[in-house]
């Protein structure tokens, strides 16, 4: 295994009738768990046997890929679920890392988390959708990142509050071995999660240093380059002076000559001054291009690869990469080369911007509304996955908690009579992932937060 990761397996102990299992070939990760949907009298061998058999598969399709993307890597996937056992319930999630790309892939409700700069969120999951699917995703993973990857049963257990508090800069072993008790505890079979740390290849920063330390080489060439001209004009200077003072040379030089060779000489010395500034400033202005420009356009990548996966941590990176250039776009000159790609990649920023904005095109502002969600159903982690939801679309959750009671049905809307524009916009936001029972804008005035949503079963 690489030293820029490391990981930890979590696995409960198996009963009669569930199973689960976590792996890793290389790069590859995967948890799976199995569980009879039928009663049967059958040894749970049977379980172990067809889970190993899955996992041997698995391992099989991945490696046969020449080149490793998210479509050969899900073809894969799919061809090893095709021929699933009717009678068994699968749980399945696994992540493939392809230099700093993670691919993700996901069936039968199972999840995974990414916690990246102190916030966790859902990159992957496949709920609601056909359980013969096979759901996926990609993004660029960042230094310091964690990644979990969960069976369907590990989100009954541990609470996603429960998972965020335990996520933090220790490694892996150490996240495990705090909610091993708890798992343990619950005797559930179908449990199982890996914990993987991510850090830059060190490939990577030697390459960094290595352009960075380069660039005033660069210039000090460019400023050879620029002394020749000089340096050839005093040559010349030298050679005429020497020439004409040779005594066996009879040429006198006129008044009037002297004084034109005098123009001629002090225009071309001035000329050569004029030329070494104007050539000096160029390679300041192509040094300072080369050092800005890559950094913006390489956050502009990492916003486009995100914009699917999470639209918080994409918008950072695009609203990065724009900082990046309009701190420095004044110092390019109009219409040279370094200011038209300035240009242009700031359309793009723009463009990128307009797809994960908070913005709606109705001209509200999502983050300009507090919101309050409430469990209102009794299934732990309610209110945290749907202030996941709320938050990756660019509201400004300020609290979950639990309602007045657990006989909610749907989902309801309560807002301010003074932000009742918000409804629909609310209401159009959430019946992509829920049901809405009902809507209104009598909300108290001395309400902490501008809406309260409510999730019911």
């Amino acid at each position: 295994m690489d030293n820029n990761i490391s990981f930890s397996k979590i696995v409960a102990t198996p009963t009669l009738n569930s199973w689960s299992q976590a792996y890793n070939a290389g790069k590859l990760f995967a948890v799976l768990s199995l569980e009879k949907i039928q009663e049967t009298s059958t040894e749970i061998e049977s379980l172990n046997i067809l889970g190993k058999d899955l996992l041997e598969r698995l391992e099989q399709e991945f490696f046969a890929i020449e080149d490793k993307n998210l479509e050969s890597i899900k073809k894969a996937v799919s061809a090893v679920f095709e021929n699933a056992v009717e009678s068994v319930a699968i749980s399945f999630a696994a992540g493939a890392l392809v230099n700093n790309i993670l691919y993700l892939f996901g069936l039968g409700n199972a999840k995974v988390f990414i916690k990246r700069t102190g916030i966790l969120g859902l990159a992957l999951n496949p709920e609601n959708i056909d359980s013969k699917d096979i759901v996926s995703s990609s993004g660029f993973l960042k230094e310091k990142d964690l990644i979990v990857l969960t069976t369907d049963a590990f989100s009954q257990v541990i609470t996603q509050s429960d998972l965020d508090a335990n996520l933090n800069d220790t490694e892996p072993s150490e996240i495990t071995e705090s909610l091993a008790p708890k798992i343990h505890k619950a005797e559930n079979g179908k449990v199982s999660a890996i914990v993987i740390k991510y850090k830059n290849p060190l490939v990577e920063e030697v390459l960094d240093e290595g352009t960075e330390v380069n660039q005033p080489e660069k210039m000090v060439q460019e400023e050879e380059k620029i002394e020749k001209p000089v340096s050839r004009f005093y040559e010349y200077l030298s050679l005429f002076k020497s020439k004409f003072g040779k005594p066996n040379i009879q040429f006198h030089l006129t008044k009037n000559l002297f004084l034109a060779l005098t123009i001629i000489i002090v225009g071309i010395l001035i000329f050569s001054v004029f030329l070494t500034i104007q050539q000096q400033n160029n390679a300041k202005i192509k040094a300072l291009f080369a050092q800005i420009y890559p950094q913006a356009l390489k956050k502009y990548d990492e916003g486009q690869s995100l914009v699917d996966l999470n639209k918080t941590y994409a918008r950072n990176s695009f609203l990065s990469a724009q900082k990046i250039l309009n701190d420095n776009k004044d110092k390019f000159p109009i219409k040279s080369r370094e200011a038209t790609q300035t240009q242009d990649l700031l359309k793009k920023i723009d463009s990128g911007l307009v797809q994960v904005s908070p913005v709606d095109k109705s001209g509200l502002d999502r983050s300009k509304l507090s919101i309050t969600v409430e469990n209102g159903s009794g299934i732990e982690g309610t209110a945290g996955k749907a202030a996941s939801v709320l938050k990756n679309l660019g509201y400004n959750v300020a609290s979950t908690g639990n309602a007045d009671n657990y006989n909610y049905q749907g989902v309801t809307i309560n807002v301010k009579n003074e932000n009742a524009s918000f409804l629909s916009l609310l209401k159009k936001d959430l019946t992509k992932d829920y049901t809405i029972s009902s809507t209104s804008s009598d909300l108290p005035s001395s309400s902490a937060t501008d809406a309260l949503i409510i999730i019911g079963k």
